[in-house]
């Protein structure tokens, strides 16, 4: 029985068939509860079937947020769903991150969707807010491009989420949070938009409202997340930042997490880590304001200094109970307020540093700093459970810190401490220079109360490794000195005055350069760490490099080369490789800057390279310290403390972009021609002597000591020939002397004749001349004369010319006063033409006028009459009409278009009454056809009949009636084919009369149709104009539209008898053949 009922059962439904049946309810229910009970069973589907779901419902489920945005219930059930299918479960079948996407895609391919998410923030309920930041969350991570892009878009978007951190529930607060700051990372201008809505007021008091940075929980750590995202980069809001007082406000934040660490109680261990967490954020933000080089970087740090923020930030790094990583990052910080600001570097040199310490530990008095720098230590009031405040200058506090030996731990706070040093004189020469002095003095008196980094650097490895075995003491002196001397030839200067050993005493004299390179050697020699050794290899590398009294000083030392040479060779049993690499780097830098006249000759020491070292050895050291990952990943690996052993830091930041600029120029220096010496260019000014510009002196020198010797030689034999010529001219000018007595004589006797000469010339240049003037005025007479007479001919001729020219005028103005009369003419005839022509289209026009309103007149008589005969109708129509009236905008588009389709109908009416008259000259034609056909069948079948008779055979009297029926049939055929042969032969005999009759007959159907057609076409337009323009009084434009409907519907062409005849025709042709 059992299988029975179950085989009478019907078939278990699967989800996927289920879930297809909701969604079409969802689709196509009307009441709100049958959408809602839809909406619920597609939710409980939601977290197995996600694709399913929103496959065959998330179009329905998106515009149910705005169909159904008025009850929160079904908005709530609609939200969960649409969670479930962006979180599906893990085990589904279906769960694919693909889904995500795709929801993704759907949302934000239509701004209203992301409209209408947004339109439910503004409800206070709590599930709704909650929810809707939610989907928000899920579709920015998705596709955090067009989101940023729809939220900017949508109207008052940016403002509703940031309005929801004033909410006082926490969990709505916080996806609020967490939403902005998924929002704000790339989009400058959504950041700024979300800044000018008091995102920083809302931010800070949300910050103050959890506990500030030491008992704020996560949510403290998502607000400086968002203020990071909104400062980053962005000018404009850094502005605003400092305008509103947001510098004061972390001040103040920095100031209470170190109060409360020195209160009575201070901080519980396990709040640490977050509050660890918070600082490290807060000093973040406060680095976006110092990026090195942006415009506002100088404004901003003059904020920091005004505001304290500074100090703060220091208090924080010499605080032994903050963590290590919060003090480095702390000094890193301090570092970025001074960089580059040489005001704010001077009075940061003098600025005073509390330093915490046990009470025990304290000194009443201090004297001369390391360094030079004056150590003013006071008791501070400020003392609690056995520890004490001293204040300490900040350099000397950061010198002791860097570089002291220190646990392992303690390294990252050592090289933050290196990095603010760096960052005080960084770009001050005057600082460098300063700095520097107060060193060698420290290094020279004996007395540093910490180490010194001269003293430290000149310290011999033997020594070193009996007091000390950590190597980075060295290693952060090595490039605290690399710093001050890179680029920088007055500090290089200073540098090289530092020596080793007394001179009267009778000790050898050690320069500061041999005896760093010195300590190299034997470092290599006794295996030392490699940093120590890097260190200083890194800081000859600096100091060597275009410095060419550097170069020579180390070569001073004949030995120091054989040494680096020597520690080139000692990779080959893999110890030590880097410092091999920079061994050989330092070789290059010595034979690119030496010269001819240095210690070692250039060539003696290319030679050496050579010989002693190799080109291809030279080549691979440089090449594997390329190759080597901590110079070449050196901006990816981090430079931090390592775990359970010395940190993996081998270089400093600014050597690796020395190294990596300079690497192809001193891998070819082994090639360079040993006569060929490097000169130096800086700031467009050779530094130096150029060795060629020597030589050219030199030859020329030469050159001039020569000629200065043939020029003495030639002014001997000159003054030689100088006196026998003052000789010669002493006789020469007593001859002169007679000889000038001659020549007056002469000249007095020549000056006698020439005045009697002239005087005869004048005499006779006068008579001349008068002659010369008779003769001019004499042709002038004639030449006067001439031409008056040609003058007098030229008028006459003018004259003639001026008579024949007018004549010639009044000729051609009679000629064309002829042509414009004639032209006058044929212009009025034209114009009456045109007047007669134009009267006529007027008087067809009236008649046509008159006709068209006889016709209106008959068509609205007409219409009258349907209206009297169907009010019943109308009054259903109307009613009907009335309950359509939200669909009049739908109607008036549709009647524009059959407007437009009246008109192409209109169009193609000509076309088709070609065809029909066509299709009914054919149909005419089959008709004669068929009737000769029935005919011979008829006349067939009667014979067969009478044959059938004469044979005996007996015919029926039903074949009998059939054929009286068929013959009155015939007969009546054979009448209306005699009307019809009448109507053709009327047609044929009267072509003139008959054929036109039927042809106006014809016509006057065709225009009815058209007529017809125009009305319905301009009923159309007005009912599509009365729609427009008054939406009111529809009604009443609907009726008047159905009943032109009506009025046309009802008229059908008569059918031509013709086409009777024909259709009559067919009709007996069918039942003769059926018989």
């Amino acid at each position: 029985m059992m299988r029975i009922l179950e085989a009478q059962a019907p078939a278990r439904q699967t989800a996927t068939d289920t879930i297809q049946t909701l969604s079409n309810r969802l689709s196509s229910a009307t009441l709100l509860e049958d959408r809602r009970a839809a909406i619920l069973g597609l939710r409980s589907f939601a977290k197995l079937y996600p694709a399913s779901v929103a496959s065959g419902a998330l179009r329905d489920l998106i515009a149910g947020l705005r169909r159904d945005g008025d009850d929160s219930d079904t908005i709530k059930v609609v939200l969960e769903t649409l969670l479930m299918l962006f979180e599906p479960d893990e085990k589904s079948p279906e769960a694919s991150e693909d889904i995500s996407l795709w929801l993704a895609d759907e949302f934000t391919q239509r701004q209203d969707n992301i409209t209408a998410l947004l339109d439910l923030l503004e409800s206070p309920e709590f599930y709704l807010r909650l929810y809707v930041l939610q989907i928000l969350s899920h579709i920015s991570t998705a596709r955090p491009q067009r989101t940023q892009e729809a939220i900017f878009s949508a109207p008052l978007g940016v403002s509703r989420i940031t309005g929801v951190l004033d909410d006082k529930r926490e969990a709505v607060r916080n996806e609020a949070l967490v939403l902005l700051v998924a929002l704000t990372p790339t989009s400058a201008e959504l950041q700024k938009v979300v800044a000018f809505e008091n995102a920083f007021d809302r931010v800070f008091a949300l910050i103050e409202g959890d506990g500030g940075l030491t008992h704020g929980s996560t949510t403290v750590q998502d607000c400086l997340s968002l203020l990071a995202n909104l400062l980053n980069l962005n000018t404009s809001n850094q502005s605003y930042f400092r305008e509103i007082g947001g510098i004061g406000k972390i001040k103040k934040l920095l100031s209470a997490v170190v109060d409360q660490e020195d209160s009575g109680d201070g901080v519980s261990e396990w709040m640490k880590p977050q509050r660890d967490m918070n600082l490290w954020g807060l000093l973040g933000v406060i680095r976006l304001f110092l990026a090195p080089g942006a415009q506002g970087t100088p404004v901003n740090q003059q904020a920091f200094w005004q505001t304290g923020v500074l100090q703060d930030v220091l208090r924080v790094a010499f605080h032994p109970n903050f963590s290590t990583g919060i003090r480095a990052k702390s000094l890193q910080t301090c570092g970025d307020i001074i960089r580059g600001n040489h005001g704010l570097q001077e009075r940061f040199g003098d600025l005073p540093v509390q330093i915490k310490q046990k009470r025990q530990q304290q000194d009443t008095t201090s004297s001369t700093a390391a360094n030079g720098h004056a150590v003013a230590e006071k008791q501070s009031a400020k003392k609690s459970s056995g520890v004490v405040y001293h204040e300490q200058n900040i350099i000397e506090a950061l010198l002791e810190l860097a570089l002291e030996s220190s646990p392992l731990p303690l390294f990252d706070v050592r090289l933050a401490a290196c990095s603010t040093l760096k960052a005080f004189f960084e770009g001050h020469s005057g600082i460098k220079a300063h700095v520097l002095r107060r060193a060698i003095e420290g290094h020279k008196a004996g007395d540093d109360t910490i180490p010194n980094m001269l003293t430290v650097l000149l310290e011999p490895p033997a020594a070193r490794n009996r007091n000390n075995s950590d190597p980075y003491q060295q290693w952060i002196a090595a490039v605290l000195l690399m710093h001050l001397l890179h680029d920088n030839p007055e500090t290089k200067e200073i540098a090289l005055t530092v020596t080793e050993g007394d001179a009267e005493s009778g000790e050898e004299v050690v320069t500061f350069i041999q005896s760093v390179t010195s300590n190299v050697v034997a470092g290599v020699q006794h295996i030392e760490d490699e940093r120590a050794l890097l260190g200083c290899l890194m800081l000859l590398c600096i100091w060597l490099f275009e410095d060419f009294d550097a170069v020579n000083d180390l070569l001073g030392e004949g030995s120091n080369v054989q040494g680096l040479m020597a520690a080139v060779k000692i990779s080959h049993n893999g110890a030590m490789p880097l410092v091999a690499g920079l061994c050989a780097f330092l070789l290059g830098i010595i034979y690119e800057f030496s010269t001819k006249d240095s210690p070692i000759p250039r060539a003696t020491l290319h030679d050496l390279l050579l010989n002693g070292l190799g080109r291809e050895t030279y080549v691979n050291r440089l090449t594997k310290l390329r190759e080597n990952p901590f110079v070449r990943d050196f901006e990816v690996l981090p430079q931090t403390a390592g775990h359970g052993g010395l940190p993996d830091v081998y270089f400093d930041k600014m050597f690796i972009d020395f190294f990596k600029d300079n690497f192809s120029r001193f891998l070819r220096a082994i090639d360079r021609d040993p006569q060929f010496e490097v000169s130096i260019v800086s700031n467009g000014v050779q530094k130096g002597i150029s060795r060629d510009l020597v030589d050219n002196l030199k030859g020329e020198v030469e050159e001039q000591r020569k000629a200065l010797e043939a020029a003495n030689a030639q002014l001997l034999a000159l003054t030689r020939k100088l006196e026998q010529e003052e000789l010669d001219h002493r006789r020469t000018r007593e001859s002169s002397a007679v000889e000038l007595g001659r020549i007056k004589q002469i000249n007095q006797s020549l000056q006698d004749n020439h005045d009697e000469e002239m005087k005869r010339m004048q005499e006779s240049f006068a008579r001349e001349r008068s002659e010369l003037i008779k003769n001019h005025q004499n042709e002038s007479n004639r030449m006067r004369q001439e031409h008056d007479a040609t003058l007098a001919n030229l008028r006459k001729q003018h004259e003639t010319e001026n008579s024949r020219f007018e004549q010639r005028l009044k000729l051609l103005e009679q000629e064309a006063t002829h042509e414009q009369a004639i032209l006058v003419e044929q212009h009025r005839k034209e114009i009456h033409d045109i007047d007669a022509k134009a009267q006529a289209a007027r008087e067809r026009e009236a008649a046509e006028i008159n006709d068209l309103k006889k016709t209106i007149a008959d068509l609205q008589a007409k219409l009258k009459k349907v209206q009297d005969d169907h009010v019943l109708d109308l009054q259903t129509a109307h009613d009907e009409y009335q309950a359509k009236v939200k669909s009049l905008e739908g109607r008036l588009a549709r009647a524009e278009s059959r407007a437009a389709d009246a008109e192409q109908r209109a169009r193609h009416l000509g076309q088709e009454l070609e065809a029909e008259k066509t299709q009914r000259k054919d149909v005419q034609t089959e008709l004669d056809d068929l009737l000769v056909v029935f005919g011979d069948l008829e006349a067939k079948r009667s014979a067969d009949k009478k044959r059938l008779r004469d044979l005996g055979e007996e015919v029926s009297e039903d074949e009998d009636e059939d054929d009286e029926e068929g013959e009155g049939e015939e007969g009546d055929e054979q009448e209306e084919e005699e009307e019809e042969d009448g109507g053709g032969e009327g047609e044929e005999d009267g072509e003139d009369d008959g054929g036109k009759e039927g042809e106006e007959a014809e016509e006057e159907q065709t225009e009815a149709k058209e007529e017809e057609q125009r009305q319905e076409d301009s009923s159309v337009q007005d009912e599509a104009e009365e729609e427009k323009q008054e939406v009111s009084h529809v009604s009443s434009a609907d009726e008047k539209a159905a009943e032109k409907e009506q009025d046309a519907s009802p008229k059908s062409e008569p059918q031509p008898e013709g086409k009777k005849g024909k259709g009559k025709g067919k009709n007996k042709a069918k039942n003769k053949s059926s018989r």
